[in-house]
């Protein structure tokens, strides 16, 4: 297989050998996740947590995940065993009940390659450099003609993106597009009046984007499905979010959630503790780690699952049930990495980078929810 030098992420950030990073604060993101979709696993030299966490503001710019359709969204959030709606508003998911799992097909992973590589390039004209701690009333021409330029393509590819959310078989999929949409709108909206607070929306719809595309590559270099039989099903939850019209939805936290503040510890604190794991080499793949290397790997291993598990039991113990299915991607897809490490691959970076992401939205929408 040939490698080109730059994968599906922002800029020069690529994917991670580690877990992708902490979801943290970010006061600036990087460009928009373009994929060349075949030809390449991760970039080069960019780690999990560290990219993540400094990454989430980098990437935060970018991906606005259109609010899940659901009745309620976090605040209102009680309603969570609707009976079926008689419209099924064409979604080929509308049947999907079961639990998160990795998915090792998406036809919709077609539908949204020319959506995501127009928008990467439109965010690459200036905008991926700003500062998005400038309010609106300080902005120059210059920087308002490039926020509302981006501000229209987010809108347009949100619009397009209500196709890719009814061709995808999986729910979790679906919701990943619906919030793509509700979040770059609003932040299409919130461009007239900006403020630094609505930058977290942009996190949103950025980091929304990213995951669906690691999610894509994932499927396209097999790591999906080479790992997939490495972790075990989840366990259904009884109750999901009821189905709306994809055209429409709703962002999926309107109120921080009582998870929120946990959430932000433990990324925190598991990118504090694996500072050595972040600075290995993703192109370095297992079988040419150096003892260091691989003592650096084993040591890492269980403070992953441990992490893992604790966000398994937020999501869990979340009454929304969008953030739940969110928490249940990241965690299946960081348990995956983990379990693949002994046997570590270039292209099992992908499945980190799903994990990191889809983390990192949760983060951002709790931020986004707090104004």
């Amino acid at each position: 297989m040939n490698y080109p030098p730059q994968g599906p992420l922002p800029g020069n950030f690529g994917a991670p050998q580690g877990h992708p990073g902490q979801w943290g604060p970010p006061p600036q993101q990087p460009p928009w996740p373009q994929q060349q979709w075949p030809p390449s696993p991760p970039p080069k030299k960019h780690n999990g947590w560290k990219w993540a966490l400094g990454g989430v503001a980098l990437l935060a710019v970018i991906g606005v995940t259109a609010a899940v359709a659901i009745s309620v969204t976090s605040g209102s959030d009680d309603a969570e065993s609707p009976s079926p709606p008689r419209d099924t508003y064409g979604l080929a998911s509308a049947n999907d009940t079961g639990p998160v799992e990795i998915l090792t097909e998406d036809p919709s992973c077609t539908v949204w390659k020319p959506i995501n590589d127009t928008l990467a390039e439109i965010t690459k004209r200036g905008w991926e450099k700003r500062d998005a701690s400038v309010p609106h009333p300080d902005w120059t021409p210059a920087t308002r003609e490039q926020y509302e330029e981006v501000g229209n393509a987010a809108r347009a590819a949100a619009n397009q993106a209500v196709a890719a959310s009814k061709v995808t078989p999986h729910r979790v999929m679906r919701e990943l597009y619906e919030q793509f949409i509700a979040y770059a709108r609003a932040y299409d909206e919130a461009i007239a009046t900006y403020t630094p607070m609505d930058d977290h929306l942009a996190g949103v719809w950025t980091n929304a984007a990213a995951t669906i595309t690691w999610i894509c590559y994932a499927i396209t270099y097999k790591s999906a499905e080479a790992r997939a039989p490495l972790v075990e099903s989840q366990e259904a939850h009884p109750a999901i979010a009821e189905l709306s019209d994809p055209a429409s939805p709703h962002r999926f936290m309107t109120n921080p959630e009582p998870i929120c503040e946990e959430w932000h510890r433990l990324s925190d604190q598991l990118n504090a503790d694996t500072t050595a794991w972040q600075e290995l080499d993703p192109e370095v793949e297992g079988s040419q780690w150096t003892e260091e290397q691989r003592q650096i790997v084993e040591a890492v291993i269980p403070r992953l699952e441990h992490f893992d598990r604790e966000i398994s039991r937020l999501g869990q113990e979340s009454s929304n049930p969008v953030v739940r299915d969110f928490a249940a991607l990241s965690a299946i897809y960081d348990r995956a990495y983990t379990a693949a490490l002994p046997s570590y691959r270039k292209t099992d970076a992908y499945l980190s980078g799903v994990a990191a992401r889809s983390s990192a939205m949760i983060y951002q929408a709790c931020k986004a929810a707090e104004r």
